[in-house]
């Protein structure tokens, strides 16, 4: 099917049949999350994935400059203090191809985010090394990432063998 560029694509079947590209590069593609349909307009999903097979987190062919690329986009349709970048684990996810959820942090996340001791960073250039460094120290053979960033700018990664998604984000509507 073509991409669809409504916001709520009107019949929630025909929603799910389709795709609305957000963004793309040569290396990127980010779309409106199939979560999406039949939500309220204010509620957001998007997924960024390479447009190359990058399985997920456990990948060592995923690049770094998909975090940068994934911020962008979610800057265009979150305010900056709810933006939530997550990745799932590889026990907890449906697709074999990485794919980063943009959606909005929940209200209690701030405060369960203390929980994990966030590694503050100053940009996007390294989460991966620094998610792989993390969950090393932590002993996690497998776990998932979640991006955000804090009142002054510095961005917090946090490591969890859950699936940040669900633990820290608006990630379906009610």
């Amino acid at each position: 099917m073509l991409p669809r560029r409504d916001a709520n694509c009107g019949d929630i079947s025909e929603c799910k049949k389709t795709n609305e590209v957000w963004a793309l590069n040569t290396e990127y593609v980010a779309i409106r999350d199939i979560k999406m349909c039949g939500c309220p307009i204010d509620f957001i999903h998007g997924l960024a994935m390479p447009r190359e097979v990058v399985t997920g987190v456990e990948d060592s062919n995923r690049q770094e400059s998909i975090w940068q690329f994934a911020w962008d986009v979610a800057m265009q349709r979150i305010e900056p203090q709810s933006i939530a970048l997550a990745v799932n684990p590889k026990s907890q996810r449906t697709q074999n191809q990485l794919h980063i959820h943009l959606v909005r942090l929940d209200k209690n996340a701030r405060t369960h985010l203390s929980q994990y001791l966030p590694v503050q960073v100053n940009n996007l250039e390294s989460i991966w090394a620094t998610a792989a460094n993390e969950a090393r120290a932590k002993g996690l053979n497998e776990y998932g990432v979640l991006v955000t960033q804090s009142s002054t700018g510095i961005f917090l990664v946090v490591v969890t063998p859950n699936s940040p998604e669900a633990e820290f984000t608006v990630w379906k509507c009610d």
